[in-house]
């Protein structure tokens, strides 16, 4: 579900540890997410060829740390609904999060994917694998997703940057980029994003220009 699962999963996580706060209380919250950016930006590139993106989310998160929602967004050709349920928390200063997603187009099904993460997080830095699970489609055309991508970032006060690399099964399909971050507000937000590698059979090779996100999201 892209790049704003990290802003709305930060969201889920102040509403844990604040359940964590009082053990004694089981609380549970029910909160939404609406946003637009001026493109669809995701692990380096522009998915909708330069058209804005409109998104929203609704979600639920349980003080004992589990957490669910569903993530809707528009895209050039086809929409797309994306289901998830995860485990956060934190020992010490040492946050972990362990989450199932499953992102679903209806107008491409062959497109349909789903991906195991894991994310660690200690002072301001962060960690994260995404690793394919299940297949690609469905049904006899549906083909196995072995394809994995990794991040590592650092964040203080308003600027962050992340670099993130793929590990895909196919050879010669991999890219890795750098992303700049800066937070004007909770809701506003910057990015200015780089290819830097790239194999000459990855969409990365073909198409590494410097892109500048724009991105505003508010919580309902």
């Amino acid at each position: 579900m892209k790049h704003a699962f990290g802003m709305k999963k930060t969201v889920l996580a102040a509403a844990v540890a604040a359940g964590m706060i009082m053990p004694g209380m089981a609380a549970a919250e029910i909160s939404g997410s609406l946003g637009i950016s001026n493109m669809y930006f995701w692990r380096g590139q522009d998915i909708s060829n330069g058209a804005a993106q409109v998104f929203g989310s609704l979600d639920y998160s349980h003080s004992s740390g589990l957490y669910a929602g569903v993530w809707g967004s528009s895209e050039t050709d086809t929409t797309e609904y994306d289901l998830y349920v995860g485990y956060g928390g934190a020992l010490g200063d040492l946050s972990y999060d362990l989450s199932y997603i499953s992102y679903n187009y209806p107008n491409d099904t062959e497109s349909d994917l789903q991906e195991v993460i894991l994310s660690l997080g200690y002072a301001g830095f962060s960690a994260a694998g995404y690793f394919g699970v299940g297949d690609y489609g469905h049904g006899s055309d549906s083909t196995d997703n072995k394809d994995n991508y990794f991040t590592v970032g650092y964040s203080y006060d308003k600027y962050s940057v992340l670099v993130g690399t793929w590990d895909r099964d196919e050879d010669d399909t991999n890219y890795t980029h750098v992303d700049l971050g800066y937070a004007l507000t909770d809701n506003l937000s910057f990015t200015v994003s780089k290819i830097v590698d790239a194999d000459d059979g990855s969409e990365g090779y073909h198409n590494d220009d410097t892109l500048f996100v724009v991105s505003y999201a508010f919580e309902i």
